[in-house]
């Protein structure tokens, strides 16, 4: 992380730090200011207004705002009484013309730009007496007025509740010729900023959806992109009648419900039209897996395999249908989840918007980082299917610590970012930072994610680096050398741990470790020391601090055992440190999508935990090996809750009433690992009921990839007492199913009064090996090889592949299933839907029969689901490889690698060296 070492560009003296931001801005620092060769400007001098503000009589309301803000900032910042004057007559003396004004025509300063503006871009430029601020477009001139301050004057909207502002009593700017075009058409930081329009609009976004469409914007700020077309996941409120509706959206390919969906459309559309609002709607699938019918199905195999096919041949029929009757109508769609890979073989008509989705990417690394290259690599395939893309980027997390977690995604963001920009197929950026209104204002990165994605949005080739010291030097003055190291410490951490950032990424994640804790738990010490004088600043200080104090609190029990066991002396301050982070948070709503009240996140906090000891299960397993997601992991529903239980590992654990029939207790994939396989235990028990031993007791499944849940009887558990409960499948991520979990539900049969679930661990499985896979290591009580059934097959020491040793089948007429075959305590784990390659090597006597490589796949219950055989190996062959290709069927456990031969066989035949392999 060498290239984003941004702590030893801003550790300095305090006092230099104020310096930057007041003495030197005094001046007009050159950072602040654009010079174009025309010479400084003195707009005020000691209380003098040199420069007046005029803008016409027929502006509108935008513009006339835009106008007065010019004049109350300069005011603020020069001390000189600037007022506003509302006129198309000639200004006495130099003045500021906003906008389209007479006294501009004798210099020819409307603005001749050869590269059209757009809706935002705008001209900064003077001639003679006059600088004039002008766009094409109301909101372009508005921007043009708030670039003006911000990048000429020196005023910073680093949040809502903060402004700086410089004291400048010669007040002077250098103004030439001063073009500006954003990269990104659309840009929305989505983040709870207490609905404040004004600081959206000073720092140039231009993006208001979801909920905040329902809040009436004031007139002088009510000019918004209508660029992304309103409404998402509404295939169903589109297309009502659930005749219609397929394993979870629609019947894509079904004329009728094109014709409905074009026609419910044209309504909507019309009825925006009545309104005043632009003719555009969303027509996107619902927030849910789908099971395609057959024709859908048949069309995705058709075009790349991909479900965006139906889905994006239907979008795109429905929205030529829709401009048939509304020519000027665009209609909105995602490519999200199971559609975000591109399809093959379509088009998409011009007046369809696609907004990417990549939900499951890593959100820690940049789009085309490491990691992410199946994400990325999508931009370029979408871009040739479509020049109207917009990209919804996640930074933050949904689940675990939810909003108030540390997210260190400030870079990864950036360099998205920048690598979008590279496209000119995409036209806009969503970054979602919150899942509504709901969520809590100023917290963590919020502002300065806001406020660096913001800069960047409108200039992707700005300095990321300058603008986060920028930041934080500016919004956290004394503060700023110790919140700059703590920024740099977390994201270190994240890049040298090799977490992932998901959307549900688990408090107990690698990257919030205990030596990063007790880091940054110090650094906000000193941070605190430095801003103790200044109680907004303390303030602002304290709301970076509440992800730190969040994890400090759920995880006080470790760090004190790590502390101790390392003789670190950390006062983890436990009343305190609640205090402080209950009076910051008693005003939120919420803290994340799911389960995310206050009052139970309190609840969460207030229970006493003890370190939990290392799983039976994994003694002996280096840490790499082996995780364990503790309860505060959980998502929980139903009634569920978090209680003091002490049985539990850390005596806290999940509780559900027995007499609850809800998937009350679960746990998202993503708080498992990326990479890898991985065989999951459930710590569980029970308070016993009346049940008999056979009773069930509770299921548990993994949604949607295992559709058969698997019961656990009351007989099992009925001691009351924990048991390591194995998950009967091996997990390995899916990128195609966004919406994965893991459950427990009680069997409420009385058996139980309630369900506790204490843990989940995950053991790494090894890649899927033959045993003993050239027949060199002999069996105890041989002679035969270890871990195969030879039945009446022969350990040959005189014919081998490779090694000393291979297994020979003799022909044997009599014999209808003549075979050798892995012995039970040796099947090869396999992960259901997951293709395999078995490879073994054969040499052939027989000129006759067939001689072949088999796989017999078994279920959880050691039964057989079905046999796979290579069609049969060459006769009077030499040794020859021969492979076997399956997918593992939904419900196989392992599998059993087989050597037969029938009954027409006349010669001998081996096998040697063989082997399994995933396939890609």
């Amino acid at each position: 992380m060498t290239r984003r070492k941004i702590a030893a560009g801003i550790l300095m003296l305090v006092a230099a730090s104020f310096l930057f931001y007041s003495l030197a801005l005094a001046e007009g620092n050159a950072w602040l200011n654009k010079t174009n060769g025309n010479g400084k400007k003195v707009l005020a001098h000691n209380g003098n207004v040199m420069y007046s503000v005029y803008v016409s009589e027929s502006a509108d309301a935008i513009v006339k705002h835009a106008a007065q803000e010019l004049a109350d900032y300069l005011t603020q910042v020069s001390g000189a009484p600037f007022d506003l004057t509302i006129s198309d007559g000639t200004p006495i003396g130099p003045a500021f013309l906003v906008g389209q004004h007479p006294a501009a025509d004798s210099f020819a300063l409307q603005g001749n730009h050869a590269e059209p503006l757009g809706e935002d871009g705008f001209i900064i430029q003077s001639a003679g007496p006059y600088i004039q601020i002008i766009g094409s477009s109301s909101r372009g001139t508005m921007n043009g007025v708030n670039y003006f301050l911000d990048r000429y004057v020196g005023v910073k909207w680093f949040s809502p509740t903060y402004t700086f502002i410089p004291d400048k009593p010669k007040l002077k700017v250098s103004v030439g010729y001063d073009v500006q075009i954003p990269r990104f058409q659309y840009r929305e930081m989505f983040v709870n900023d207490g609905n404040n329009e004004q600081f959206r609009a000073h720092n140039l976004l231009n993006g208001k959806s979801h909920y905040r469409t329902q809040t009436p914007s004031a007139a002088g700020l009510n000019s918004w992109s209508d660029y992304v077309p309103t409404g998402v996941h509404n295939f169903h409120a589109l297309v009502t009648d659930s005749v219609y509706h397929s394993g979870g959206q629609l019947l894509a390919m079904d004329e009728e419900v094109r014709r409905i969906a074009a026609q419910t459309l044209v309504s909507r559309i019309g009825q925006r039209q009545a309104n005043g609002l632009d003719p555009s709607y969303g027509f996107s699938q619902q927030d849910a897996a789908w099971v395609p019918d057959p024709a859908s199905r048949s069309f995705a195999d058709a075009h790349g395999g991909t479900l965006a096919a139906p889905i994006l041949d239907m979008v795109g029929d429905v929205a030529s249908r829709v401009q048939t009757q509304i020519p000027d109508a665009r209609i909105g769609t995602l490519a999200y989840q199971f559609s975000y890979p591109a399809p093959t073989g379509l088009t998409l008509p011009d007046n369809v918007v696609v907004t990417l989705a990549p939900i499951d990417k890593d959100h820690g690394k940049s789009l085309d980082g490491a990691g992410n290259e199946r994400d990325g690599q999508q931009i370029a395939k979408w871009a040739a299917l479509s020049d109207q893309l917009v990209f919804w980027d996640y930074l933050t997390n949904f689940s675990g610590g939810g909003y108030l977690q540390p997210y260190p995604n400030l870079y990864a963001m950036a360099d998205t970012i920048q690598f979008l920009a590279l496209s000119p197929a995409v036209k806009g950026y969503f970054g979602q930072q919150t899942g509504g209104a709901r969520g809590p204002v100023g917290v963590g990165f919020d502002e300065l994610r806001t406020w660096v994605g913001a800069r960047l949005l409108w200039n992707p080739d700005e300095d990321v680096n300058a603008l986060i010291e920028e930041f934080i030097n500016g919004y956290y003055g004394a503060a700023s050398s110790s919140v700059s190291e703590y920024i740099e410490a977390i994201h270190q951490s994240l890049e040298d741990s090799g977490a992932s950032l998901t959307t549900s990424t688990p408090i107990s994640s690698p990257y919030l470790s205990f030596d990063t804790m007790h880091q940054a738990d110090g650094l906000f010490e000193q941070a605190e020391a430095a801003a103790a004088g200044d109680p907004a600043l303390l303030d602002r200080v304290r709301r970076m601090r509440i992800g730190v104090d969040l994890i400090i609190l759920h995880r006080r029990a470790e760090f004190a055992q790590v502390a101790g066991e390392r003789n670190i002396v950390w006062n983890l301050d436990t009343t305190n440190r609640l205090q402080r982070f209950k009076s910051l948070t008693q005003n939120m709503q919420s803290f994340r999508i799911e389960n995310g009240e206050l009052a139970q996140l309190y609840q969460l906090l207030e229970v006493e935990r003890s370190s939990s000891p290392i799983p039976d299960i994994v003694q002996n397993l280096p840490d790499e090996d082996w995780i364990e997601l503790q309860d505060y992991d959980f998502r929980l529903h139903a009634g569920a809750a978090v209680v003091q239980d002490v049985k539990a590992s850390d005596q806290a654990a999940a509780r559900l009433s027995g007499s609850s029939t809800a998937w009350g207790i679960q746990m998202n994939h993503t708080n498992l690992p990326r990479e890898g396989r991985w065989k999951l235990y459930a710590y569980v028990r029970v308070d016993p009921g009346s049940g008999s031993s056979g009773a069930g007791a509770f299921r548990f499944g993994l949604y949607p990839s295992q559709p058969a849940p698997v019961g656990v009887t009351f007989g099992e558990v009925s001691d009351g007492e924990y048991h390591a409960i194995e998950m009967p499948w091996v997990y390995k991520f899916n990128p195609e199913l966004s919406v994965h979990y893991l459950w427990f539900q009680p069997a409420a049969s009385g058996a139980i009064h309630n369900l506790y679930v204490d843990r989940i661990v995950a053991v790494r499985e090894k890649p899927p090996a033959a045993y003993n896979p050239g027949f060199e290591t002999i069996a105890p009580g041989g002679p035969y090889p270890d871990g195969w059934q030879t039945a009446g097959g022969v350990w040959d020491s005189g014919t081998a592949h490779g090694g000393s040793r291979s297994i020979r089948l003799n022909p044997e007429p009599a014999n209808a299933f003549h075979v050798i075959y892995t012995g039970a305590t040796k099947w090869i784990p396999v992960v259901p839907g997951q293709k395999y390659q078995v490879k073994g090597w054969i040499k052939n006597n027989s000129t006759n029969g067939n001689v072949s490589l088999g796989v017999r796949q078994i279920n959880a219950s050691n039964g057989s689901i079905s046999y796979s055989w290579h069609p049969g190996a060459l006769p009077s062959s030499d040794w020859t490889p021969y492979t076997v290709t399956f997918t593992a069927a939904p419900t196989a456990r392992y599998v059993s690698i087989y050597f037969k031969s029938d009954q027409q066989t006349d010669g001998p035949a081996w096998l040697d060296d063989v082997s399994i392999e995933e396939v890609p």
